[in-house]
C-alpha cells in the first residue's frame, strides 16, 4: 500500500468547495441567521407573487454560518473518504479484480468504468470552455451538450477497451491456422450495409496494411474483427465471420482477450489506469495473473517496444508517439495471434512514425503475429507491409488476380498529395504585414511550453510550424488565438486587444467547436453572433463547392455536425471561425485521419482564406500537405522556433 497524495487533490477541492456553496445558498436564502453575533447585517428581501414564499438574505450569524457548514459536512467527508480510499489503494484495481469472479461482476465492471471516465469530466470541462472561448461566446446551459458528449465518448472508449482486454470474461484458446477467414460478409449499421467482403483469409507472420477513402469502412471492418461491431456498437454481420477460430457473432470481445491484441484510434481515450506499468498489464491482472508473473512479463514487452523508461509515468503526461507505444504494448502482452491496429501514425511526427512502422513489421515478420493496419498514410509501410487491402465504395478489393496486392514503393502509394488543385496565391515578399507576434513565452504549471518566440505573418501567406510531438506547437497556436494581456501580438499594425474576432483558431479537436444538433442550426448559431445572416452557410457551401440552394448541401444542412465526414467537418469548422473575416487562421493539426481527397478540401479551404487577403498558420506532422500548400514552414523544437525553410515545389 502507497500513498498518492495526487487522486487526492481534486476530492479535497471538491469537498471544500461543496461546503462553501452549502454556507452560500444559506446565506442568500435567509437560513444562517442562528445563534450568536450578527456577522453580515443583510436585509430581507421576499420576492414578488408567485414566488412570495421565499425570502432571500436577512441577518448571518455566527451560529447560522456554523451550522451551514456543519450541515454539509457529511458529504464532504463522503467525498474526501472515497479520495483518500483512492490515495491509499488503486480503485480500479479493486475493481477489476471484483469483475473476474464473485456475484457483483456486473456491478464492478459498471463501477470500473465509471471510475476510469470520472477524471475525464474535468478534462471535457476544460476542452468545452476552450472551445467556447475560441468561438468568442460567453458560458452557459449549452456548455453542458460538449461536456456530456466528451464524456460518453470516453467512457464509450474505456468500456470498449476493457473489454477486448478480457474484462469479466473467460480465456479461450484460438486457431493459428488462419487468424482471419471471412466469406460472403456484410456489415452494416440500422439496417444500412456498410461494408462487403466476399472472401478474405490471411495468415500469421504478415503485415496487411487496409486502405481507403476517410469514411469507406476501415474501422468498421477492424471493429468486425476485434467483435466491437456486433457487441458493443449495436452493428449487424451477415455472413461468415472467423477471427482465430471463432464466430465474431457468437463469441464477445472479453473471451478472446488473449488471441487477438487491439489497438484503437485516439488511444489515450482508452486508456483505463493511471500508469504505463498498469496499462499494460491490465489484461493479465484482469486474468488473474501473479503479481511476480505480471510484473515480469510487463516489462519483457515494454524493453520490446522501447518504452522501458516509460513504466513509471503517469498516461496524461505521454506525447501521442508514446501513447501509441503504450497502446501497443497492452495489446501484445498476451502474446496475441491477430493484432489490429487503427490508424496508428494520425497525430504523429516523423520519428516516431518510422519507430512504429518498424515495431509493427517486426510484430509481424519475427514474432509471428498477423498484423492488420488501417492507415491512410501507406506510403510509411512501403518496407513493411506483405499486403494492400482497400475499401471502394464500401467494398474490398482483392485485385484481379484473386490476391491482395503487394505493397510498391511508389508514391502512387502516398496518403498525402504533393499538389494541390488551389488558387495562384503564394505571397509577394512586399506582402503587408498582418501578424507580429514577439517574445511569446507560454507556461504550463513550472514547463516551459514555448520560449521567447516571434514571427510574422504577410497577407496572403501560409506558414507551417513542423516538428516533434511536444515541441509546443499548438500551445504556441492557442496562446495567439487567445493571448494574455501582455501578450507582445499586433494585427494589421493594432495590438490585438483593440481588434476583436481579428485571429480565429481551429482546434485540434474541432469537434469540440460543435454545439447544435444539426449544421444548419450550428450556422445559424454563428450567423446570429456575427449578425451577419446567411453568411456561414454561403461560405460552408463555398468550400465544400456545393450549390448553396441545391439538394445535397441542403442534405448536409439537415446532418449532425458529427455525422459529416472528418473532411467536411474541418470545413464547417473552418466556416464557423472565420464568419468575422479574421485577418489571422490558425490551424492545428488540419490533415490529421484525412484521406487524400478530404485534405484537398481542407488545403482548398486554407488558401481561400488567404487568397482573400488572410494569413494562414497551421501546425502540423504532415510533411507532404506542407510541402505543397505552404510558402514557408518554421520548424519548433523545445519550444523553441528554428531556421525557416521554402518549400521547393515542381
Amino acid at each position: 500500500m502507497t500513498f498518492r497524495p495526487g487522486p487526492l487533490r481534486a476530492p479535497a477541492a471538491l469537498a471544500a468547495g461543496f461546503i462553501v456553496v452549502r454556507v452560500v445558498y444559506r446565506v442568500l436564502f435567509h437560513g444562517a441567521d442562528g445563534a450568536g453575533p450578527v456577522l453580515l447585517g443583510f436585509p430581507q428581501l421576499r420576492l414578488p407573487s408567485p414566488f412570495a414564499h421565499v425570502v432571500m438574505f436577512g441577518p448571518a450569524t455566527l451560529g447560522g454560518l456554523w451550522d451551514a457548514a456543519m450541515s454539509a459536512l457529511p458529504i464532504a467527508l463522503t467525498i474526501l473518504v472515497f479520495g483518500l480510499l483512492n490515495a491509499l489503494f488503486d480503485v480500479s484495481r479493486l475493481f477489476a479484480r471484483a469483475s473476474h469472479r464473485g456475484p457483483f461482476r456486473g456491478v464492478a465492471r459498471a463501477l470500473a468504468i465509471a471510475w476510469a471516465t470520472l477524471p475525464s469530466l474535468a478534462d471535457a470541462v476544460r476542452s468545452a470552455r476552450f472551445a467556447q472561448r475560441l468561438r468568442g461566446e460567453r458560458g452557459g446551459l449549452r456548455l453542458l451538450s460538449p461536456i456530456l458528449e466528451r464524456t460518453l465518448e470516453r467512457s464509450t472508449a474505456v468500456a470498449a477497451a476493457l473489454e477486448l482486454r478480457g474484462f469479466a470474461g473467460r480465456a479461450l484458446e484460438g486457431s493459428c491456422e488462419r487468424p482471419v477467414a471471412m466469406r460472403d460478409v456484410s456489415l452494416g449499421h440500422g439496417g444500412r450495409p456498410v461494408v462487403r467482403v466476399d472472401d478474405l483469409s490471411l495468415a500469421t507472420g504478415s503485415l496487411v496494411l487496409l486502405s481507403g477513402q476517410t469514411g469507406s469502412g476501415k474501422s468498421t471492418l477492424l471493429r468486425a474483427l476485434a467483435g466491437l461491431h456486433s457487441h458493443v456498437d449495436g452493428g449487424s454481420v451477415a455472413g461468415s465471420l472467423l477471427a482465430v477460430g471463432h464466430d465474431r457473432v457468437a463469441v464477445p470481445p472479453r473471451d478472446t482477450a488473449r488471441t487477438i491484441g487491439v489497438v484503437l484510434q485516439h488511444p489515450r481515450d482508452a486508456f483505463a489506469t493511471d500508469r504505463v506499468a498498469d496499462e499494460i498489464g491490465l489484461a493479465l491482472e484482469l486474468r488473474g495473473v501473479a503479481p511476480v508473473i505480471r510484473d515480469a512479463r510487463v516489462r519483457e514487452v515494454a524493453e520490446r517496444v522501447g518504452i522501458l523508461p516509460l513504466l513509471d509515468r503517469r498516461l496524461r503526461g505521454l506525447s501521442a508517439g508514446e501513447a501509441t507505444l503504450v497502446a501497443i504494448a497492452a495489446a501484445i502482452v498476451e502474446q496475441p495471434i491477430l493484432l489490429l491496429v487503427d490508424e496508428p501514425l494520425a497525430d504523429l511526427d516523423g520519428a516516431f512514425r518510422v519507430r512504429i512502422t518498424a515495431l509493427l513489421g517486426a510484430l509481424a515478420h519475427e514474432a509471428g503475429m498477423c498484423v492488420v493496419v488501417a492507415e491512410h498514410r501507406t506510403e510509411a509501410f512501403a518496407g513493411q507491409a506483405d499486403a494492400r487491402l482497400t475499401l471502394e465504395a464500401g467494398r474490398l478489393v482483392a485485385g484481379t488476380d484473386g490476391r491482395t496486392p503487394q505493397i510498391s514503393g511508389s508514391r502512387s502509394a502516398n496518403r498525402g498529395p504533393t499538389r494541390f488543385d488551389v488558387p495562384d496565391r503564394w505571397s509577394s515578399a512586399d506582402a503587408p504585414r498582418v501578424l507580429a507576434v514577439r517574445g511569446l513565452t507560454v507556461r504550463h504549471a513550472d514547463a516551459v511550453a514555448v520560449r521567447d518566440v516571434s514571427l510574422d505573418l504577410g497577407a496572403g501567406e501560409i506558414v507551417a510550424l513542423s516538428g516533434p510531438n511536444g515541441a509546443g506547437k499548438s500551445s504556441l497556436l492557442a496562446a495567439i488565438a487567445l493571448p494574455s494581456r501582455d501578450a507582445q501580438i499586433e494585427v494589421g499594425g493594432v495590438h490585438v486587444e483593440r481588434r476583436t474576432r481579428a485571429i480565429a483558431l481551429v482546434p485540434d479537436a474541432s469537434d469540440d467547436l460543435f454545439t447544435c444538433d444539426t449544421v444548419a442550426a450550428e450556422c445559424r448559431r454563428a450567423e446570429r453572433r456575427a449578425k451577419r445572416a446567411g453568411a456561414a452557410s454561403a461560405r460552408l457551401a463555398g468550400l465544400l463547392s456545393l450549390d448553396p440552394g441545391g439538394a445535397e448541401f441542403a442534405a448536409r444542412l439537415a446532418r449532425h455536425p458529427r455525422d459529416l465526414s472528418v473532411g467536411e467537418r474541418r470545413c464547417l469548422a473552418i466556416a464557423l471561425q472565420t464568419i468575422d473575416e479574421p485577418l489571422v487562421l490558425l490551424v492545428d493539426e488540419p490533415t490529421r485521419g484525412l484521406d487524400a481527397a478530404a485534405a484537398a478540401l481542407v488545403a482548398a479551404a486554407l488558401a481561400r482564406h488567404a487568397a482573400e487577403g488572410g494569413a494562414v498558420l497551421l501546425a502540423t506532422h504532415d510533411a507532404d500537405f506542407a510541402a505543397a500548400l505552404a510558402d514557408r514552414i518554421l520548424p519548433m523544437r523545445d519550444g523553441c522556433l528554428t531556421r525557416a525553410s521554402t518549400p521547393t515545389r515542381t
